[in-house]
């Protein structure tokens, strides 16, 4: 294992406060036997008792309190999210909708093909195999659980449905699809569900109380927050997984998209559904991003149960896995429109391999389902997406998109 690059000492010398603060806070314990014992085909194991207070190892997730503590959580939360849809719905004067990225740029279709040259510790789950691609679709939105202008403060998001994916799934709802979802931060707001949902019901009540709670917690909501200034295009940013994530039952990873290639757009910020133009002016021609992933390397500098500290590529470099190859296509219809309205996301629709990690992540099961329900989503499985058409699709080096 490589020496931690979260220290006290290094984060003095590197005048990083809030690193030494959090080195402070995370002490590191040996795996337990049973997780030193996995093999990379085992099913995951569930999240251990915490050994003491503020502890990680390496590939080990932690109730928060409990199970039981964990469980009546989660039950609340579930409520929550159904009564800030509500407060959604009403103050905004629209049928109840997401509970966050209600308001889509978009639903394209493409394939996912797994990289011929990718590291060896990621062939797992859906890259395990050379020969596989997946058709999916990808639905491009803002953060928000209402529609608001494009250029108003607000995070994006990129969520990647795969179908056609056998195997025995996490979710018994008949699916066979693996969901990625990610945002346009390198860090979910809050270090876990609890935090998170404090910042639920604070951004239902406006900006100004959200802001106000996000400078109160410095470290754990505010960088997040930073991220919600108007970007020029959804191809001009990068998207991150937030949470951990198994790959294979032995290793944690957090994965990340961008674009195949640079890419600078600048459209007219007037409109207030800019973004959606972009999207489909851009898509008039093939369109390509790269799924990277980043391997816990420490348990301080890439933890687990604490969401909010982001895995720099300094402490876990960045390593290619797949591309998103999305054909030129028009996707402004109205039947297109309906299936991304009906598309239900969420991170635990998908395998044991790439089973969630982290109390976030846990929570996000309940929360997500109980969102879908409420605003009265079948859920039912996409068809899946054609292949792409016979022209070549874009490498990893082939040209960015045309302005």
């Amino acid at each position: 294992m490589r020496p931690p690059l979260c220290t006290p000492r290094r984060a003095v010398l590197l005048g990083l406060a809030a690193s030494a603060l959090h080195c402070a806070r995370v002490r590191v314990v040996a795996p337990p036997p049973e997780v030193s014992a996995l093999t990379p085909t085992d099913a995951p194991l569930p999240p251990q008792e915490p050994p003491r207070r503020r502890a990680e190892s390496m590939n080990t997730e932690y109730f928060l309190g409990s199970q039981a503590d964990e469980e009546a959580a989660f039950t609340a939360f579930s409520e929550q999210i159904r009564a800030i849809q509500q407060r959604q719905a009403r103050d905004h004067d629209q049928t109840v909708q997401r509970g966050f990225h209600a308001k889509a740029h978009g639903c394209l279709e493409g394939t996912l093909v797994p990289l011929a040259d990718r590291d060896p510790r990621t062939r797992y789950g859906v890259f395990a195999d050379d020969d596989a691609s997946w058709p999916v679709w990808v639905r491009f939105s803002n953060g928000v659980g209402w529609s608001q202008k494009d250029r108003a403060l607000d995070a994006r998001g990129m969520a990647i449905k795969l179908t056609g994916v056998p195997g025995r799934k996490l979710m018994d709802d008949g699916s066979d699809t693996q969901d990625f979802l990610m945002t346009n931060s390198p860090a979910p707001v809050g270090r876990n569900a609890r935090e998170f949902m404090r910042f639920a019901h604070t951004n239902a009540r406006g900006k100004l109380p959200t802001i106000l709670f996000a400078l109160r917690r410095s470290r754990t909501v505010l960088p997040a927050i930073r991220d919600t200034g108007p970007i020029d295009s959804t191809l001009a940013v990068q998207y991150w997984s937030g949470g951990a994530y198994h790959l294979g039952a032995h290793q944690a990873v957090k994965f990340s998209a961008r674009t195949c290639a640079p890419t600078e757009r600048s459209p007219p910020k007037r409109a207030p559904d800019y973004l959606r133009q972009d999207l489909a002016d851009a898509a008039s021609e093939d369109l390509c991003f790269t799924l990277f992933v980043q391997l816990q390397v420490d348990p301080r500098a890439t933890p687990i149960e604490d969401a909010a500290k982001v895995w720099t590529t300094r402490a876990s470099p960045e390593l290619p896995v797949a591309e998103l190859r999305l054909p030129a296509q028009d996707f402004d219809t109205p039947e297109r429109e309906a299936l991304c309205t009906g598309l239900a996301f969420n991170p635990w629709h998908g395998l044991p391999a790439h089973q969630p990690m982290g109390h976030i992540n846990r929570a996000r099961r309940h929360v997500y389902a109980a969102s879908q329900a409420h605003r009265g989503s079948a859920g039912a499985p996409p068809p899946a997406a054609p292949p792409p058409s016979s022209d070549p699709a874009p490498s990893a080096a082939g040209p960015a998109p045309a302005p």
